[in-house]
């Protein structure tokens, strides 16, 4: 790289999964942190979303499964109540005389009501069986439960993060020379500015990244702080608005918007430029497709296989309002399918030189993974 340039490297799920991290919502979801019996009926409704599927599901859909669930919650009649075996017995033995098999929910709040007054009171020789494993929640309302779920999977999330982060990643993966490569850029003279919408922490290559900052966009296990949730700009009740990311006390997103329209260079890796960052994007890409734009920029986006790179075009399509044409024929747009080599290699190979100036060290990494990429072929 002759030219002294400024780099913006965006990371998504797909760069720590390349790295050998177990980072996927399934990992999350079947895992022990995973407050998945917790009674709400956001968990009910995340549970039989998609049930014996969880392998094709991302983070993203999680976000919009969030804003997916308040439509549902918020249409007229809608019933999405959990009464639980435990409280439907202990609400019947509170008032067996009161309430009928078939619980009504308004009777349900009645009774909590008179339980907060003092006018009922819990005879535990009456129903010592039937007190409640989350006491709190006893008969709580709906959104309160769904408020409850959200902080739930946000720190069984972080728990479950920090369970996993390993100090050497996998040396086997693009992910891990693409660092090395950057690194090589630093030392080279050029400014690099890292963005990760992950909330692991990245493991830095070589000395010359240690002083690069990372600036995480929903928050990181090391600072304590992780943010869950849909995006704004769509309209939502107050009493559920705690689903938006931006209600988080601590969302404070940084700028990414001017680092895109100041660089020279976008790397993206394993980010689907999808709909739940879309306010992040768009204002790049549009720009990039503008007439009145003369500032051609070089776009280097890594996903998985064909499947990814297909809705990372349709991302773009729509990021630049259907003018993907225009920003392929007036930028250089290269998308690298890292578990395709074998199709990009050379798409890999004219990346790892331009940025690393070591032809020799092209060729060996190209080789080594290329010779991963065969054996796991073979096992499938």
């Amino acid at each position: 790289m002759p030219e002294l340039r400024k780099i913006v490297l965006v990371l998504g799920n797909g760069f720590d999964l390349d790295l050998g991290l177990k980072t996927s919502y399934k990992d999350f979801w079947e895992s022990e942190f995973c407050p998945k019996d917790y009674p709400a009926p956001l968990i009910k409704h995340l549970n039989e979303r998609w049930d014996d599927d969880l392998e094709a599901v991302r983070w993203y859909d999680l976000e919009n499964e969030l804003m997916n669930y308040y439509r549902k919650v918020s249409l007229p009649g809608s019933k999405l109540e959990v009464i639980t075996r435990e409280e439907e017995l202990f609400v019947k033995n509170v008032n067996p005389t009161y309430l009928s098999y078939n619980i009504d929910h308004k009777y349900i709040n009645e009774a909590n009501s008179l339980l907060k007054k003092g006018y009922l009171v819990e005879n535990p020789k009456i129903i010592p069986r039937y007190l409640m494993p989350y006491r709190e929640d006893m008969l709580q309302p709906t959104v309160w439960r769904d408020r409850k779920a959200l902080e739930l999977i946000k720190d069984g999330l972080y728990k479950y993060l920090k369970s996993i982060e390993k100090p050497i990643p996998e040396s086997l993966s693009v992910a891990f020379h693409l660092l090395l490569s950057i690194s090589k850029c630093v030392e080279a003279g050029n400014t690099v500015s890292i963005y990760t919408f992950n909330y692991t922490r990245v493991q830095m290559q070589g000395h010359n990244l240690r002083d690069v900052p990372v600036n995480y966009m929903h928050g990181s296990c090391e600072d304590g702080k992780i943010i869950v949730g849909t995006r704004d700009g769509t309209p939502i009740e107050p009493e559920y608005d705690f689903l938006q990311k931006v209600m988080d006390d601590s969302f404070n997103p940084p700028d990414i918007v001017s680092a895109l329209n100041k660089t020279d260079e976008v790397i993206v890796f394993g980010h689907s430029l999808g709909e739940n960052d879309r306010q992040y994007f768009e204002q790049f890409f549009s720009m990039q497709t503008s007439i009145d734009n003369l500032a051609k920029k070089d776009i280097f986006i890594f996903t998985r296989d064909d499947n990814s790179k297909i809705e990372i075009k349709r991302a773009l399509k729509s990021l630049t309002g259907d003018r993907l044409s225009i920003l392929l024929s007036t930028n250089q747009l290269v998308i690298i399918r890292t578990g395709n080599l074998k199709a990009d290699q050379k798409l890999l190979y004219n990346f790892l030189v331009a940025h690393h100036s070591d032809e020799h060290y092209a060729s060996e990494v190209i080789g080594k993974l290329l010779a991963k990429e065969s054996k796991e072929e073979e096992k499938i």
